[in-house]
This record gives C-alpha cells, structure tokens and sequence, in this order.
C-alpha cells in the first residue's frame, strides 16, 4: 500500500504530487480488479453538514465493496450542535463540545468523513453567508475535529477544498489521455444562479496541476480563485514540468483544449453580501455557457464537470449529451477513488 495509514485526508496540499499520483493509481487498480483491499470490520462514521448525493453514495459504496462499513450521520437531526471554540461558555445553541465528541467517536471507528461548508445553498437561495472568505478558508470546524480525533478525518467538502472530487478528475483524466503530462487543461468559471463555493473548482485546480498539465483558469474579471491555493498550484505542476496561468479570454483558452472542465463559483469580494453578486454578473450568462461552438475550438477535447450540473445554463445539452461529454465516467470514478482514500488511510493494524 502507499504508506498514508493514519493520515488525515484534509487536501491533497497535505500530499506530494506523487503521493496523490498513487491515490489515484489505486484507484484505477482497484476499478480494473488488479489489486483487492480488505477492509472488513472497520467502519467510517460520514457527517454530512450539507447535502451530499454522489459523495454519500460513493463512501458509502466503496467500503460496502471494500467490505468496511460507513455510518451516515446527519448533524441537523441526529446529533446536537457543536461547539469548536476554546474558553466558551457554553449557554447558548452549541450543547456539546467537539473535545469531547471527537474522541469519542475515534473509539467507535475506524474513519470520520465530514462535509461542512457554511455556503450552503437550498433551492435557488443562497443560505445566509456573513462572514469574509478569509474567515471561512481557515477551515476551523473540520480542523478542530481533526485536531481532537484519533483516527483519520477525511474532507467530504469543506469552505476551501474538495480532494475527493479532485482525485475522481485525476482518474478520469488518466483514463482518458493515457498520460496527462502537458495535455491542455481549462478550468472555466460558468455563470450560475447561485453563488457556489470554490472548495471544488480548488481541488479540480490543484488535480491537473498534480498531472503536471498545461493548466488555464479561465474566468472574468473578480473571480479568481484563492491567490495562496493559485501559488501552489503553480508551484506544484511547474515542478512536474507543466504550467500554470489564469485568463479571461475565452476563444484562446478552448483552443486546442484537451480538457475543459467547468465549474461555478462566487467571487470572493462578496462573501458576506451575496444578494449583490447576482445583479453584477448578470451580464455574464450568455457569454460564459459551455457550448458546440466552444467546444470545436477545442478540437478532440473532453468536457467534464462534477455535477449537478444545470442544462442549458452552465453547459448546453449538445456537449452534455455528446460524445465528448465525460461527466458519467467522471462522478462514476468517485467510487474507486474514495476507496483507495479509505485503503491507504486506514489506521495501522
């Protein structure tokens, strides 16, 4: 095995490149039944803070087949509310501590997954955000469980990071273009009703850039990613020989794409006040959709996003229905990539 028992899986920053590159070989042995995992008897306690369909379903397949067990657990109504901070008196909504819980749950099991974001979306309403993002990329809740647990925290989701979405693109970029190194990658930033997280378009990022790609961020002006997340990126994929570098010019970003992945995210100068945003990138829609004309730029590139996806609105259907389209073998891929995570971070026997 890879050597990672123990190990927190917080961000694949956590890693080196080749560490990930392993995960991701795994992965892909596992998927084409060249290695076997046994991990009978142990059990992955999943905290969903938010909602979860193809990253619930995939930890909780991949132990089933792995033989583990994962036990869903939803915080709004099947734990209380827990408190983080050090010193607190605790006479208000918070009715447990995460010093106690953590270990606590460490002697029940083997793992502890946690998705907990505060931009939480629900319809077509962004859920109230009034703190900056600098605030919210320290990532406190998930780091303070970890800090206090004695098993392997894993990140289901978190404010800055999504690894597990990252290894399944890594996956599925192997599967596809044999070898990735200097293949063309586009990350494009998409117009959407919501104002989203940047926890996925950051480990998607980091994914290619762990490929050693030729990697463009494309996005309109006010929507860079974290600039400490953009520096190590670039720090990581020039290392591995490739490239990193951010524009707003669509025609020359698609063009002679081997990859073009897209996804939406808020501008980080409205954390705090995104009943502004909307109004502002307005504009944007037409311009920002995925769509054939695109994607011929492209050439033989592929089209990938990590779903839900809106028609139409992000992508249009001729790419999505197409035969470029890699979305399906994409989220599908999140299965063997959780389990290698699950395998290599098992506690020591």
């Amino acid at each position: 095995m890879i050597g990672l028992n123990g190990r927190n899986f917080l961000s694949t920053l956590d890693f080196s490149p080749h560490e990930v590159r392993s995960l991701v070989q795994l992965a892909l042995q596992l998927k084409r039944g060249e290695t076997t995992v046994d991990l009978a008897g142990l059990v992955a306690t999943l905290m969903f803070f938010a909602p979860s369909v193809r990253t619930r379903i995939s930890c909780q397949s991949s132990l089933a087949k792995l033989g583990g067990t994962g036990i869903v657990v939803n915080p709004g109504s099947d734990a209380y509310a827990l408190e983080i901070e050090d010193g607190v008196v605790m006479d208000g909504a918070t009715a447990e501590h995460v010093k106690e819980v953590a270990p606590v749950v460490s002697r029940l099991c083997d793992w502890i997954g946690i998705r907990k974001s505060e931009l939480v979306t629900q319809g077509s309403t962004t859920a109230d955000v009034t703190t900056s993002y600098d605030e919210l990329k320290a990532d406190r809740f998930i780091n303070a469980y970890a800090k206090h647990a004695t098993v392997p925290v894993i990140n289901l989701e978190s404010n800055s990071f999504h690894p597990l979405q990252g290894l399944a693109d890594m996956a599925t970029m192997v599967e596809k273009l044999g070898e990735p190194k200097q293949r063309k990658y586009v990350l494009t930033w998409a117009w959407h009703p919501k104002s989203l997280p940047v926890a996925t378009p950051h480990s998607q990022l980091l994914a290619a850039a762990d490929l050693g790609m030729e990697v463009t961020v494309l996005r309109p002006p006010g929507y860079s990613l974290d600039a400490g997340v953009m520096a190590a990126a670039k720090d990581r994929v020039e290392s591995l020989g490739g490239s990193l570098n951010e524009t707003d010019d669509i025609e020359a970003a698609y063009r002679g794409a081997d990859v073009v992945c897209a996804k939406s995210w808020g501008s980080l100068d409205y954390y705090g006040r995104f009943e502004d945003e909307p109004a502002d990138k307005a504009h944007l829609r037409k311009e920002w959709v995925v769509d054939e004309p695109k994607m011929d730029l492209t050439g033989k590139g592929i089209f990938m996003h990590c779903l839900p996806v809106r028609r139409n609105i992000v992508v249009t259907d001729g790419v999505l229905d197409g035969p470029r389209s890699a979305v399906v073998d994409q989220a599908g891929n999140r299965l063997w990539t959780a389990g290698a995570v699950f395998a290599a971070t098992r506690p020591e026997a």
